[in-house]
């Protein structure tokens, strides 16, 4: 196959606007608890599982979906619409890890409108965004503890976490009042998942090899002249090694 065939063949996977609809009005559906993840929520979710050290089973991830017990699993109508369901995340996480691998410094993330009263402006908020990325975090908490080490991680993390964390200090709260600054922040999250991306390059790299078994904490070791893993062009020590050598 070649790399056009490839190339259209990973882009079909991307859900349609009336796909999107389609799952985002069984997310809002009676069948599903008060618990479940919205779109946006959602699609931060996908992106952390994604992007970050090692890949989860479906079955891992998907229930997390639906919220954090088994009580919160939905009430499928039949078994077709179970499929149905499953096949439009199925395609849309595919999707979004299709989207990292193309261009992961320009990823777009699904985010949500809000308009406030007595203000026209129409206000970019990724909150609930931030929020499923945030989630996605800590279902592989452990996995995630390189980056949180590292030297870079915290400042990458820094706008997903003041707009998703469960708890902020006063202090940050302060940051995030507004819509204009949750806004401000939004706009900062494609270039955070872009370095966190890269971050886990090497792990994810390794897992893949080693045909999904994940690499524990320790990312692999790599000769620092070699060239860079992520397929950059650039040596190992320029790109994706850069922060290890820093931390």
């Amino acid at each position: 196959m070649s790399k056009q065939e490839l190339f259209e063949e990973e882009e079909t996977s991307v859900l349609s606007e009336k796909e999107m609809d389609e799952l985002d009005s069984f997310l809002m559906s009676d069948a599903t608890s008060k618990e479940v993840m919205l779109l946006d929520c959602l699609d931060g979710f996908l992106t952390a599982t994604a992007s970050g050290p090692a890949m989860p089973k479906p079955e891992e991830w998907i229930p997390r979906v639906w919220g954090p017990t088994a009580e919160d699993a939905p009430t499928f109508e039949s078994a077709a619409q179970e499929e149905r369901i499953t096949d439009l995340l199925m395609r849309h996480m595919n999707a979004i890890v299709w989207s990292l691998q193309q261009d992961a410094e320009h990823f777009e993330p699904v985010f949500d409108l809000q308009v406030y009263e007595g203000d026209e402006r129409e206000y970019m908020d990724g909150e609930m965004w931030a929020h499923g990325f945030m989630t996605g975090i800590d279902m592989q908490r452990s996995g995630w503890k390189a980056l949180f080490e590292s030297k870079h991680g915290p400042v990458a993390l820094r706008p997903i976490y003041l707009l998703g964390a469960p708890e902020i200090t006063g202090a940050e709260e302060a940051l995030v009042e507004t819509p204009a600054q949750r806004e401000e922040l939004s706009k900062q999250i494609p270039e955070s998942i872009g370095l966190i991306y890269k971050f886990w390059a090497p792990q994810r790299r390794a897992a893949d090899n080693a045909s999904g078994k994940t690499a524990g904490n320790k990312i692999p070791k790599i000769s620092r002249n070699a060239p860079c893993i992520c397929g950059s062009g650039r040596k190992f020590k320029k790109c994706c090694g850069a922060d290890q050598a820093e931390d």
